[in-house]
């Protein structure tokens, strides 16, 4: 199972009030049912994803340093997924998010 990425998105995360919103990576540029590797270095950090048409149905997945998430096809079109605000005092955190661009 071997996937070809040519493109990577740096985020970083300075703390735990840095965060992003519910979302699918569902860019027209990544084609249909794109798959994206997620690795994470720093701090540990909470990812949640949530079914489109069931809102209750949840996961959540504690993320620690080094780990790496793969969204497989059709998470981004059935999924939307977010990382968390913490009150915790955390570390830094970056996420290095790589992903196949087919047309701009």
């Amino acid at each position: 199972m071997g996937y070809d990425f040519n493109s990577v998105l740096v985020n970083q995360y300075r703390g735990g009030r840095d965060s992003n919103g519910w979302h699918a990576d569902n860019e027209s540029e990544l084609g249909e049912q794109p798959v994206i590797a997620s690795v994470s270095l720093g701090a540990v950090r909470r990812f949640r994803l949530r079914n489109n048409k069931n809102k209750q149905q949840t996961y959540s997945i504690d993320l620690p340093h080094g780990s790496l998430l793969i969204m497989g096809a059709g998470v981004q079109e059935f999924w939307q997924h977010t990382l968390t605000k913490t009150a915790k005092a955390v570390e830094p955190r970056i996420n290095l998010t790589f992903r196949k661009v087919v047309h701009s």
